[in-house]
Order: structure tokens, then sequence, then C-alpha cells
């Protein structure tokens, strides 16, 4: 049986663990356009999640920035969805990134 590849990876996070996640998503990168956050309805930015997916170098998307969905979440918690392949990409980079600094360790003992 053939295992299906995921199409998205969704975070729902909260101020630090995005930085992290957009520092991250351009990490190996370096050009400072891997991520878009488009305002649309609802959770409209998964779909825009799907467009990049479609293209050669996708970008992360940053969402639920609808005010009238916003009483839906908990006020510290934004998304960012990442096409699958740009998640692998970041995974990728994690090892010797800033994840492994003195600040970064200092960010998570806030949580």
């Amino acid at each position: 049986m053939q295992q299906e590849e995921p199409k998205l990876v969704i975070f729902f996070v909260n101020a630090d663990q995005l930085s992290a996640l957009v520092l991250l998503s351009d990490y190996n990168r370096g050009s400072n356009q891997s991520i878009t956050a488009p305002f649309g309805a609802a959770c409209q930015s998964i779909l825009f999640g799907y467009a990049e997916a479609e293209k050669d170098n996708p970008r992360g998307v940053i969402g639920f920035f609808d005010i009238s969905q916003r009483k839906k979440v908990d006020r510290e918690i934004i998304s960012f969805t990442v096409p699958y392949k740009m998640f692998q990409e970041m995974e990728s980079s994690v090892d010797g990134s800033f994840l492994d600094t003195h600040a970064w360790v200092q960010l998570q003992e806030r949580q």
C-alpha cells in the first residue's frame, strides 16, 4: 500500500513560535521572501497554502486575521501554513540552527 504525502502542515502558534517558524522558513534560502501574510476570510489562509504548494519556491502563509473569526481561537494564537515540501526543507535546517542557541532556550523558558 502506497502512503499518501500530506499537502500542507498547519501550525497554531504564539508570537515566539511564529518568530521561529518565519526565521526557519528562510534560514537556508536567504531570500527574505519565504512568507506571506495575505488577508483572507476565516481559514482562507489554508487555501492560500494550497496555492503556494503548486509553486517552485513556495512560501509559508501566516493567517487567522479575520476579525470576525478571531474570537474562535485563543487571543495569542495565529496560524502558519506551509506546503509539505517546504516543511521538509525547514525540518532539514533544524540541526545546527538558531534553535540550538541560548536565545531560543530563553524564549522557550517563558512558554
